[in-house]
């Protein structure tokens, strides 16, 4: 009986372990470090914006850079590779095309070191809904703990068309971004997956009660 038991056990986790699968089949994911062009030494900081406006660079990744604001700066590294980051001159305006995301992370840094960022987000009927990083929102009730290069992590229930990054402050030099991440993920619907998952636990329960039941017949 206990075999038996391990075996159904054992079955019912393969199926599981199926469905999990294919819940997380149909991902498009793209990762940008903005390392792959070179761009103006950032530091010392002159007062002069020098660096590399950003507008269609990436427009074969799917995502595009709207208006004059978004800024590619950095330098290279001794091994001669590039260290870069996007700087918003007030913000970032961030569009994505092709295949829409439903999924965007990267790391944040605002420019005082210490300040909250917004992320509006949008889609195709509008605004969504804003994320907030943590840092200071104007008061002690409504501030966090501020995270230098904070890796934030935005999920939406419909595709994302674009996204506006600001700092509270909204000053000339806005918020920091790199190593930015968006993913596309087709998922069942979780009504049909909680139906199979409760259909798969009666069949697995019944045959556990039938198998406890069954006394064998020795001769």
């Amino acid at each position: 009986m206990f075999s038996t038991s391990i075996k159904h056990i054992s079955g019912l986790s393969a199926t599981l372990a199926l469905l999990l699968g294919l819940a997380s089949t149909n991902v498009h994911a793209t990762f940008i470090d903005f390392d792959d062009i070179t761009a103006q030494p950032s530091e010392p900081f002159t007062g002069c914006f020098c660096g590399h406006i950003l507008s269609n660079e990436y427009e074969s990744h799917g995502l595009l850079f709207s208006g004059p604001t978004n800024w590619l700066i950095g330098g290279k590294l001794p091994d001669g590779t590039n260290r870069n980051i996007v700087l918003g001159l007030n913000g970032i305006s961030l569009q994505f095309i092709g295949t829409l995301p439903n999924f965007v992370s990267f790391n944040i840094h605002a420019p005082l070191g210490g300040e909250a960022s917004y992320m509006d987000v949008y889609g195709k009927n509008g605004y969504l809904f804003t994320h907030v990083s943590s840092g200071w929102q104007g008061s002690e009730e409504q501030s966090t703990t501020y995270i230098p290069n904070e890796l934030v992590s935005i999920s939406a229930s419909e595709n994302i068309t674009g996204m506006y990054i600001y700092s509270f402050y909204g000053l000339r030099t806005g918020p920091q971004i790199d190593n930015l991440t968006f993913e596309s993920r087709t998922v069942p619907e979780p009504s049909s997956l909680f139906l199979l998952a409760l259909t798969l636990t009666a069949v697995f329960w019944k045959e556990i009660k039938t198998n406890k039941n069954f006394q064998p017949q020795f001769r």
